[in-house]
């Protein structure tokens, strides 16, 4: 095997192994995330009524692992939907969720990558009447819902909505104006 060939063999298998580990990780914390999920004392509906006031319209939210501990993150936009992408400010509001009063700390996202992502699921939202709280209404059938946002997905609007079903999550697609589950 000549040396060029077996720094592609090396690299490629480092690559591969770094991928499984990764995946490794991720159900691990996805499972970690699924038996925390029953200490949450409050829902994701309710950590979104709880930010989203005035013209503050949510456009994420979700149950998260960090540190250990299961955290809710609720997204929104500051100025609402008749404030364009450009000349509005996108928040992320964190806090623990298994305490009795949620007391979020809020970040204004400054860096580049949030204000992308943010202004991006602010002008998806900005063009229906379909909000994150009647998608997580919707999906509650589901299961427990515990993340939504939006996706361009196969070159459509989607929301993805993940939901537990005991120790299985589940990923649904829900078209982003009609509400109706997509098959992609």
């Amino acid at each position: 095997m000549t040396r060029r060939n077996l720094k592609f063999v090396t690299a490629f298998a480092l690559t591969m192994l770094g991928s499984s580990f990764a995946a490794g990780a991720e159900e691990g914390g996805q499972a970690a995330l699924l038996k925390a999920l029953g200490d949450a004392k409050l829902s994701l509906q309710q950590g979104i009524a709880q930010v989203a006031k005035g013209t503050e319209i949510p456009t994420e939210a979700k149950y998260e692992m960090d540190g250990g501990k299961l955290m809710l993150s609720v997204y929104t936009s500051a100025k609402g939907f008749d404030t364009a992408s450009e000349d509005n400010s996108f928040n992320e509001y964190k806090g623990d969720a298994t305490t009795a009063a949620w007391t979020p700390k809020k970040e204004v996202f400054a860096d580049f990558k949030h204000i992308a992502r943010a202004a991006q699921y602010h002008s998806l939202l900005s063009m229906t009447k379909m909000t994150i709280p009647a998608i997580i209404q919707k999906a509650s059938a589901q299961g427990t819902v515990f993340s939504v946002k939006e996706k361009v997905r196969n070159g459509k609007p989607v929301f993805e909505v993940m939901t537990a079903q005991g120790n299985a999550v589940k990923t649904t697609f829900y078209d982003r104006v009609t509400g109706e589950p997509t098959a992609g």
